[in-house]
Protein backbone atom coordinates (compact mmCIF):
# COMPACT_ATOMS: atom_id res chain seq x y z
CA UNK A 1 0.00 0.00 0.00
CA UNK A 2 2.84 2.21 1.19
CA UNK A 3 4.79 1.82 -2.06
CA UNK A 4 1.67 2.37 -4.18
CA UNK A 5 1.42 5.81 -2.57
CA UNK A 6 4.47 6.82 -3.09
CA UNK A 7 4.49 5.62 -7.15
CA UNK A 8 1.03 7.50 -7.61
CA UNK A 9 2.67 10.37 -5.68
CA UNK A 10 5.91 10.24 -7.98
CA UNK A 11 3.82 9.77 -11.21
CA UNK A 12 1.44 13.01 -10.25
CA UNK A 13 4.60 15.42 -9.37
CA UNK A 14 6.39 14.55 -12.35
CA UNK A 15 3.36 15.24 -14.69
CA UNK A 16 2.55 18.81 -12.95
CA UNK A 17 6.21 19.26 -12.68
CA UNK A 18 6.12 18.78 -16.76
CA UNK A 19 3.43 21.19 -17.43
CA UNK A 20 5.38 24.00 -15.15
CA UNK A 21 7.75 23.39 -17.10
CA UNK A 22 6.39 23.27 -20.61
CA UNK A 23 4.30 26.34 -20.06
CA UNK A 24 7.86 28.51 -18.85
CA UNK A 25 9.23 27.38 -22.31
CA UNK A 26 6.29 28.53 -24.31
CA UNK A 27 5.79 31.74 -23.05
CA UNK A 28 8.65 34.41 -22.98
CA UNK A 29 10.92 36.82 -20.96
CA UNK A 30 13.76 38.59 -21.04
CA UNK A 31 15.96 36.30 -19.39
CA UNK A 32 14.57 33.42 -22.06
CA UNK A 33 15.57 36.26 -24.66
CA UNK A 34 19.11 36.59 -23.22
CA UNK A 35 19.50 33.10 -23.30
CA UNK A 36 18.27 32.78 -27.04
CA UNK A 37 20.64 35.68 -27.47
CA UNK A 38 23.75 34.15 -26.18
CA UNK A 39 22.79 30.66 -27.53
CA UNK A 40 22.18 31.90 -31.29
CA UNK A 41 25.28 34.11 -31.26
CA UNK A 42 27.60 31.45 -30.02
CA UNK A 43 26.36 28.17 -31.42
CA UNK A 44 24.44 29.93 -34.58
CA UNK A 45 27.11 29.01 -37.54
CA UNK A 46 28.47 26.00 -36.06
CA UNK A 47 25.13 23.99 -35.61
CA UNK A 48 22.94 26.19 -38.67
CA UNK A 49 25.51 25.22 -41.21
CA UNK A 50 26.23 21.67 -41.23
CA UNK A 51 22.23 20.84 -40.14
CA UNK A 52 20.74 23.16 -43.29
CA UNK A 53 23.41 20.89 -45.19
CA UNK A 54 22.17 17.95 -43.62
CA UNK A 55 18.19 19.04 -44.89
CA UNK A 56 18.98 19.89 -47.81
CA UNK A 57 20.59 16.43 -48.87
CA UNK A 58 17.69 14.67 -47.97
CA UNK A 59 15.49 16.61 -49.43
CA UNK A 60 17.15 17.33 -53.28
CA UNK A 61 20.00 14.20 -52.88
CA UNK A 62 23.68 14.85 -51.98
CA UNK A 63 24.63 15.87 -55.68
CA UNK A 64 22.50 19.19 -55.56
CA UNK A 65 21.75 19.05 -51.23
CA UNK A 66 25.22 19.06 -50.26
CA UNK A 67 25.69 22.54 -52.60
CA UNK A 68 22.72 23.82 -52.37
CA UNK A 69 23.18 23.48 -48.14
CA UNK A 70 26.32 24.91 -48.06
CA UNK A 71 25.41 28.18 -49.14
CA UNK A 72 22.13 28.02 -47.56
CA UNK A 73 23.36 27.00 -44.50
CA UNK A 74 26.44 29.57 -44.62
CA UNK A 75 23.41 32.40 -45.09
CA UNK A 76 21.08 30.87 -42.10
CA UNK A 77 24.07 30.18 -39.56
CA UNK A 78 25.20 34.24 -40.55
CA UNK A 79 21.85 35.39 -39.95
CA UNK A 80 21.25 33.14 -36.28
CA UNK A 81 24.28 35.37 -35.23
CA UNK A 82 23.29 38.64 -35.90
CA UNK A 83 20.30 37.83 -34.43
CA UNK A 84 21.78 36.36 -31.33
CA UNK A 85 23.36 39.85 -30.93
CA UNK A 86 20.41 41.99 -31.37
CA UNK A 87 18.73 39.38 -28.72
CA UNK A 88 21.24 40.19 -26.32
CA UNK A 89 21.72 43.40 -26.78
CA UNK A 90 17.78 44.24 -26.50
CA UNK A 91 16.86 41.53 -24.13
CA UNK A 92 15.28 43.87 -21.37
CA UNK A 93 13.48 45.51 -24.46
CA UNK A 94 10.02 44.31 -25.17
CA UNK A 95 10.69 44.17 -28.97
CA UNK A 96 9.05 42.44 -30.78
CA UNK A 97 5.90 41.77 -28.22
CA UNK A 98 5.87 39.65 -25.77
CA UNK A 99 10.05 38.81 -26.19
CA UNK A 100 8.81 36.79 -29.12
CA UNK A 101 11.66 35.02 -31.13
CA UNK A 102 12.46 36.38 -34.71
CA UNK A 103 13.98 32.83 -35.55
CA UNK A 104 11.87 29.91 -35.78
CA UNK A 105 12.82 27.10 -34.13
CA UNK A 106 14.51 29.56 -31.23
CA UNK A 107 17.49 27.95 -30.41
CA UNK A 108 20.23 26.63 -33.45
CA UNK A 109 20.29 22.82 -31.80
CA UNK A 110 16.56 22.68 -31.90
CA UNK A 111 15.34 20.31 -35.22
CA UNK A 112 13.66 22.13 -37.99
CA UNK A 113 14.03 24.12 -40.67
CA UNK A 114 14.98 28.13 -39.71
CA UNK A 115 12.47 30.13 -41.21
CA UNK A 116 12.05 33.94 -39.56
CA UNK A 117 9.05 34.86 -37.80
CA UNK A 118 5.84 34.75 -39.94
CA UNK A 119 4.10 37.98 -37.97
CA UNK A 120 7.44 39.62 -38.12
CA UNK A 121 7.78 39.49 -42.30
CA UNK A 122 4.27 40.11 -42.56
CA UNK A 123 3.36 43.17 -44.72
CA UNK A 124 0.16 45.02 -44.31
CA UNK A 125 -3.21 44.74 -46.63
CA UNK A 126 -4.07 48.11 -48.54
CA UNK A 127 -7.09 48.15 -46.75
CA UNK A 128 -5.83 47.19 -43.21
CA UNK A 129 -4.55 50.67 -43.08
CA UNK A 130 -6.83 53.47 -41.22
Amino acid sequence: MTLRGILLALVMSMALTTQAVAGELTSSSPGQKALRGVANLTLGLFIEWPKTICYEAREQGPLLGIPAGFLAGFGLGLMRTVVGAYELATFPISIPDDYRPILSPRYPFESGRTVVSPALIARPRVGDRP
